[in-house]
């Protein structure tokens, strides 16, 4: 058997074996159960109450920028009621590589396709009058 043979049925055989393993594994992504769940939280209709809005302007955000900067925060499952009812309870804080950046945590109510933010709890000194 010739060298281009040899080549030939190695990349035959090589072929099959690709096909083998991406028909077995598929398009399987790296991304954990919190990724997933965090990327259904901010790409759901988001609902902020008055009291929500008004600490946002005080803190110079607005909502689009607050769902960018979400893709930095993690959920916090020790503090989070996922069970709650009528809506999940999911405690929302920055990761501990970004926790110097972002000075704010929330919870996100998840209520079946609505994304709902009553309060965010500023950590830094600013003095707002929000009721």
């Amino acid at each position: 058997m010739t060298f281009l043979g040899r080549l030939k049925f190695y990349g035959v055989g090589f072929g099959i074996g690709l096909l083998m393993v991406f028909a077995i594994f598929g398009q399987r992504s790296c991304t954990t159960p919190n990724e997933i769940k965090m990327q259904q939280l901010v790409f759901q209709y988001m609902e902020f109450s008055e009291k929500a809005q008004c600490k946002l302007k005080c803190n110079r955000k607005n909502e689009t920028l607050l769902k960018i900067e979400l893709r930095h925060f993690e959920i916090n499952y020790d503090l989070s009621d996922v069970h709650k009812e009528p809506c999940g309870e999911y405690y929302i804080q920055p990761k501990k590589e970004y926790d110097s950046l972002y000075n704010y945590k929330l919870i996100i109510y998840d209520c079946d396709t609505i994304s709902r933010i009553k309060d965010i709890s500023f950590t830094s000194t600013t003095t707002c009058t929000c009721p």
